[in-house]
Formats: structure tokens, C-alpha cells, sequence
């Protein structure tokens, strides 16, 4: 086996990109702590792409199951772990079955094929076509991760390195179809014609983990602005993202006329469940109240945790007869939560005040008589509604 220098060279420093990005990523994973999970698959990706191009720059005359077929078998798998790294790091859903297939698929055509240079052709084109379809998914995933975040515009922007990749692959699926005489050129990594391809190779491992950096980099910055809008203890709204939107909701209110409510409520008895089985139970009775009814109300409604022990609820769309029935359906969902704190059980009661806006209401009255709202339930029994129009008359006694 004759290696041209310089592609030996090109070979070589592709195999230290990989080494220096597979080391990089594990430092991440282990003992940084970065994303371990995703960081861990993008540095077992390099790991195979270095391994298949070892493998693959060993090829010679003699016929070799794993320098021919399996060499490009270990690659694919490392793009198949780009892609599950990347909906690891934003926990999207999951394609391992349909992928595995994918793979297994391309993988029983690949050995099939007589391990020999004469094999090279239709080898190069089962790579291709399986690398332009990883790189595509790999894009889908990552437009579907970064739509919350970025406008369509600079998502493109940033996925047309990958894009690029997989158009690519493509053409040198189809140039080895139709245009077998360039094999020596487009499908070997050992001859001198192979130096445009190789220089190819360099520059998409670097533009490959160049992008799962820019990922882990958008991902860390989702969490820190996660952090900024959640209530640390119960993961919902946190009170100022909740007058963010609240604000927001009521220049829709002023502009399309769209009426809106809130419900402001507070759980009963809190400071006696601190005292009695102290500052853990309590924290136990928050985050089930925010998970329990977190599943009653709507995908529209916003959900914050207003105060210690107080929570509010925007609900759009939203009148005065629909926010009572909501009401008590939150107030029958918590007197019957089976909830115990070592071995002893702890009633969850709650009182509510309501409000639907109407005309000179800003974001503030709106909180206020909600708030008045809110403690006449209290005065009048605890674990009852009140509706800030009718503040004399509880909308639902104590049971």
C-alpha cells in the first residue's frame, strides 16, 4: 500500500482534529459536567470517526472486511451519535429505533459488497447517500431546537454549514453513479487525486464541531434565561417574567378587546405544615401544588409562583363565568390531592380570588383586587372562591 505524502499528511491531521475533539468533548462531559450525556456522545462520535478513518486509510490491495466496509460502518455510526448528541443537549425526542434501522439498513449493504478497490465505487455511494441523510436530520433537529429561540432567518443561516455537507455528499453520490472515472479522486483517501476530498474531510470536522459548540453554547444559554423566568423550587413562572406577560397580555386586551382573567390563591394553613413538619414538608406541599394543577389548567394559561405560599394564574381568553368554573375546578383538584409527608397526611386547601378585566383596569388594580379577592376567601372560611366584582359573596363555601 503506497500513500501519497501529502494525503498522509491530510490524513493525519484529520485524525488530530478528531483526537483533539473527542478529548475536548470527554473534558466537557468528565469532570466538567457540561451537558455530560450529549458531550459524551459528541466525543464518542469523534472517537469513531477517527477509528473509521484509520481504518480506512489502510486500504490496499488485499481484500479486508475492516478496512473496507466496517471502516465506513464506524463513521456513519459516528454521525448517528452527532445527531442523538444534539437531541440529548436540547431533550427533543428521541429517533434511536428509526435511526439503528437506518443504519442497519445502509450497514447490510455496505457488507455485501466485495471487501476490494473494485468495490470502491458503489462503497463511496452507500457512504454518501448515508451521510446526507445524517446531516439532514441533524439539521431538522437543530432548526427544531433553535425555532424558540432565533428568528427563521439566522437558524438558516447558522444550519447552512450543515446543509452545505449533505448537498455535497449528495453530488458525490451522484458524480460516482454517473461519472465512475472520478472514483480516484471522490471515493480513496490514499492517492494524490484524493487532496481536494481530504482538504473536504479537514474542514467538515472542524465546521462539524464548530456547530455542536455553537449547540452547547445556545443550550447554556437557554438555561440561563430559563433560570431568570423560573421559580427556582417549583420550575414555574417566577413573578417577573409573570408581569412580563401579564403586561403583555393587557395590550392585547386594550388592542383586540380580548377579555382575559386572573386567579390569585393561596394555600391554607401553609405556616402550620412548616411548623409542624418543617421547612421540607412545606417545600413537598409547593412543588405538588404546581405539578397537580400545573396538569388541569391550559397550554395558554401562565402559571407563576406569585409568593411564598401564593400563586397566580393569567388565563386568555378567558370571562368571568369560565374563570369561576376554572376556579373550582383548581380548588376541587387540590382537596382531593393525596399528598403524605413520612407516613402522615397533609390536607392541601386552598383560597382563590378572581378577576376578569374590564375597561380603566391596568396590570396593578388587576393584581390588587385580585389580591382583595383572595383574602376575603380567607376571611370567609378558607377554602372557598371569591370573585373581586362580587367581593361580599364567596362563589364556592368551605366544603
Amino acid at each position: 500500500m503506497i500513500i501519497d505524502p501529502q494525503a498522509q499528511q491530510l490524513i493525519f491531521f484529520i485524525c488530530l482534529l478528531a483526537t483533539t475533539a473527542t478529548i475536548a468533548w470527554g473534558a466537557m462531559a468528565y469532570p466538567l459536567r457540561i451537558a455530560p450525556r450529549a458531550c459524551s456522545y459528541f466525543s464518542c462520535a469523534n472517537l469513531l470517526v477517527l477509528i473509521g478513518v484509520i481504518l480506512n486509510s489502510q486500504r490496499g490491495s488485499d481484500p479486508s472486511y475492516l478496512y473496507w466496509p466496517i471502516a465506513d460502518i464506524v463513521i456513519l455510526t459516528g454521525f448517528i451519535l452527532l445527531r442523538h448528541g444534539t437531541q440529548r443537549l436540547f431533550r427533543l425526542k428521541s429517533s434511536i429505533k428509526i435511526d439503528s434501522l437506518l443504519l442497519t439498513v445502509f450497514a447490510l449493504l455496505i457488507l455485501i459488497q466485495e471487501p476490494s478497490s473494485q468495490s470502491n465505487q458503489i462503497l463511496g455511494i452507500l457512504f454518501s447517500l448515508m451521510t446526507a441523510i445524517s446531516f439532514l436530520l441533524l439539521a431538522k433537529d437543530n432548526r427544531i431546537a433553535l425555532t424558540p429561540s432565533l428568528n427563521l432567518t439566522f437558524i438558516l443561516l447558522l444550519l447552512s454549514p450543515i446543509i452545505v455537507l449533505a448537498v455535497i455528499f449528495s453530488i458525490r453520490a451522484l458524480l460516482l453513479i454517473f461519472v465512475p472515472s472520478l472514483s480516484s479522486h471522490i471515493a480513496t483517501l490514499q492517492s494524490a487525486d484524493a487532496i481536494p476530498m481530504l482538504w473536504f474531510f479537514v474542514i467538515m470536522t472542524l465546521l462539524v464541531n464548530v456547530i455542536m459548540i455553537g449547540n452547547a453554547l445556545t443550550r447554556l444559554v437557554q438555561k440561563i434565561r430559563l433560570q431568570a423566568d423560573r421559580d427556582y423550587l417549583t420550575g414555574l413562572w417566577n413573578r417577573r417574567s409573570m408581569h412580563q406577560r401579564l403586561a403583555l397580555l393587557h395590550q392585547c386586551w386594550l388592542r383586540d378587546g380580548n377579555a382575559y382573567s386572573l386567579i390569585l390563591f393561596d394555600l391554607d394553613y401553609f405556616k402550620e405544615i412548616n411548623d409542624n413538619y418543617g421547612h421540607a414538608a412545606g417545600d413537598h406541599v409547593l412543588i405538588q401544588t404546581a405539578t397537580a394543577l400545573g396538569k388541569v389548567i391550559r397550554a395558554i394559561d401562565t402559571f407563576s409562583r406569585y409568593g411564598g405560599e401564593e400563586f397566580l394564574i393569567i388565563l386568555p381568553a378567558t370571562d368571568a363565568k369560565q374563570v369561576a368554573l376554572i376556579a373550582e375546578k383548581l380548588r376541587s383538584t387540590l382537596n382531593s390531592l393525596p399528598l403524605t409527608w413520612q407516613d402522615a397526611s397533609i390536607p392541601i386547601t386552598a383560597s382563590f380570588g378572581t378577576i376578569t378585566v374590564s375597561q380603566l383596569d391596568t396590570p396593578e388594580t388587576m393584581l390588587a383586587k385580585a389580591d382583595q379577592a383572595m383574602y376575603h376567601a380567607k376571611r370567609t372560611g378558607r377554602n372557598n372562591i371569591c370573585c373581586a366584582t362580587l367581593p361580599s359573596t364567596p362563589l364556592n363555601a368551605t366544603a
